[in-house]
């Protein structure tokens, strides 16, 4: 699948892609929440129509740009950008403006249908649904060194659950909550211990709060990339923020290692780095 962002093209078949300049944490962020839709829609045969064909389309462009307008709304982010999402048989065209989204589903293929009805939106969304890629995202903020020494606390999965942080939080919220740590979990970096010890995250013997920003920033890299597959898309701004030469050398190892798809929002890396 591949995304356009005002002429910005992300295929994470080139995996890792980089993005740089002015704009890079706006599209990476837009990028994220594109997928994230693609990723959250619902099989789209629960509705009545006498079209199947037409009906599909629109109930996809109705769910896509409800599922996009409340999660960019959610993260208060209000960008006038243009998109386009290409898979095999089916183009997503769309443009944002403020707080408005607008979405357009152009069909490359056409499935041969006998049916009407129910029976006849089921055939059709098993069609364009039966080879669409649908990767589960999960981005790691510039900032995240300061947002694991505030929120750590929400990060242990506790016995009655994850406690988790308000949606309205944005961007934040899709971080810190999607950060699960289990009793028992532990990780060593740079000669460092990350532990989790009765609800608590330790670095070494101390709360991980007091942790050299260094660690406060590989970590969250680490844990998303070792616990993400193919089936995942990891987006990471500046991965190098707060890094020494022997911290970057870390983190460009985990790069090359990862199974998952990777984005990265950086002026400091380019593709013959990572």
């Amino acid at each position: 699948m591949k995304v356009k962002i005002d002429n910005i093209e992300i295929d994470t078949e080139l995996s890792p892609i980089i993005i740089k300049g002015e704009r890079k944490y706006s599209l990476v962020r837009l990028y994220y929440y594109l997928i994230k839709t693609f990723y959250l829609l619902p099989r789209l045969y629960g509705i009545k129509v006498d079209d199947p064909l037409l009906g599909w389309k629109n109930e996809f462009e109705r769910q896509f740009r409800q599922i996009l307008s409340n999660e960019l709304s959610l993260a208060k982010l209000y960008y006038n950008s243009n998109f386009e999402i290409e898979t095999r048989k089916f183009t997503v065209l769309g443009q944002i403006n403020a707080e408005s989204v607008s979405v357009e589903v152009k069909l490359k293929e056409i499935p041969q249908l006998d049916d009407r009805g129910i029976r006849g939106l089921m055939k059709v969304d098993s069609f364009y649904f039966s080879d669409l890629e649908k990767k589960r995202p999960y981005i790691i903020p510039a900032i995240r060194s300061g947002l694991i020494a505030s929120f750590y606390r929400f990060l242990p999965f506790q016995f009655e659950g994850a406690p988790g942080i308000p949606k309205t939080l944005g961007l934040i919220s899709e971080f810190i909550n999607s950060m699960l740590l289990p009793q028992g979990y532990k990780e060593e970096i740079l000669g460092h211990k990350i532990y989790v010890k009765e609800n608590d995250l330790y670095c070494d013997e101390d709360i991980i709060y007091n942790a050299d920003p260094e660690i406060l920033s590989i970590f969250p890299i680490v844990f998303y990339l070792k616990n993400s597959s193919e089936n995942n898309i990891v987006i990471i701004e500046e991965p190098e923020a707060h890094l020494t030469d022997k911290g970057i050398n870390y983190v460009r190892n985990l790069l090359n290692s990862s199974k998952a798809k990777i984005v990265i929002a950086s002026d400091y890396f380019s593709n013959n780095t990572i």
